[in-house]
């Protein structure tokens, strides 16, 4: 489901199965060993997760669940709220969360009271399409609906978002992710377009990056470095895209994980992909034209998420929090 926000998991996975509870070795470059310490466990069904500061929310289906992650040794649930249409995607900002919800299409939930989360506004998206992704850029929140495109929303007014604009990809839009003044889309059989929001009510195309393939369904960007991740969902291959230059992106990379990727987050040099069935792979980026793996974990996870120093990992069951060395 960021430069845009401190948290750079929000899930973008709608598939997996399972549950996992072991340990995942971390190996660096120069053979030394580490382990990714759990820190906690907590027994939660969660299809997409996402967290900001002491905050995280879960959605499962069309129920939505918000964390308590305040003492990270003791995580815990506190409310939920049922939503009328599937959570396909979800981003937390502060004392909000932002759900792209289907037919619904934007919701808009406040987090002020986490026993008593509730829907504070929303914004229909008319299509014949589902509002499947969101995220934030800067104070702008972004979705994708996989008929209509990308939608720049305003939000300074929870109660009534505001869409600003649309912009129509080639394609199906499949996913979102945002920095600062950019909309990075997912687009099916396109790739990833990268849209100019610096005036949010007149997006501009600023370029393309045509994928390998064209089945391009997933897009995560490290924006320390600015570089963006999408990957394939017939081939599941990694296509590592530099944006320093946004209006000419540069393949610097790729790489073929085995196995499907159903999520995938990154920040700085790491990579984290969500393979369902095939667990968590970690892979190190830092030279993007010689990734490798540096960890891996070999039960199902569904969905993966970051937060600070702490790695969010869910299978069907049990939500596990690992402390990054």
């Amino acid at each position: 489901m960021y430069a845009p926000h401190r948290c750079l998991g929000a899930a973008r996975s709608r598939f997996g199965h399972g549950t996992w509870l072991g340990l995942l070795l971390l190996t660096t470059p120069a053979a030394a060993q580490s382990t990714l310490t759990p820190v906690a466990t907590l027994p939660l069904t969660a299809a997409v997760v996402h967290a900001d500061g002491p905050l995280g929310v879960a959605g499962n289906g069309s129920t939505l669940t918000v964390l308590d992650l305040s003492d990270l040794t003791e995580p815990r649930v506190r409310g939920q709220l049922e939503l009328t249409d599937r959570v396909w995607d979800v981003v937390v900002d502060g004392d909000r969360a932002y759900l792209a919800n289907g037919f619904i299409g934007l919701v808009v939930v406040t987090l002020d009271d986490p026993d008593q989360p509730q829907v504070a506004g929303s914004y229909e998206v008319v299509s014949q399409g589902q509002t499947v992704s969101v995220a934030m850029a800067g104070q702008l929140v972004l979705t994708t609906n996989n008929q209509t495109g990308l939608n720049v929303f305003d939000v300074s007014k929870p109660t009534m978002p505001v869409m600003l604009s649309e912009w129509l990809t080639g394609g199906y839009s499949r996913d979102v992710i945002g920095l600062p003044g950019l909309g990075l889309v997912a687009d099916q059989p396109d790739g990833l377009h990268v849209v100019g929001i610096d005036a949010p009510a007149d997006p501009q195309e600023t370029s393309i990056h045509f994928a390998e393939g064209e089945t391009t369904q997933l897009v995560t960007v490290a924006p320390a470095t600015r570089t963006a991740f999408i990957a394939d969902g017939a081939t599941a291959l990694v296509e590592i895209v530099n944006l320093t230059n946004a209006a000419a992106p540069a393949r610097v990379g790729s790489y073929q994980p085995a196995g499907r990727v159903v999520q995938l987050t990154a920040r700085d040099d790491l990579l984290y992909l969500a393979q369902g069935r095939g667990g968590l792979t970690v892979i190190d980026v830092a030279d993007p034209s010689h990734p490798f793996v540096v960890a891996s974990h070999s039960a199902p996870t569904r969905t993966v998420a970051l937060v600070d120093d702490i790695v969010l990992a869910a299978g069907a069951d049990t939500l596990t929090l690992f402390r990054v060395p």
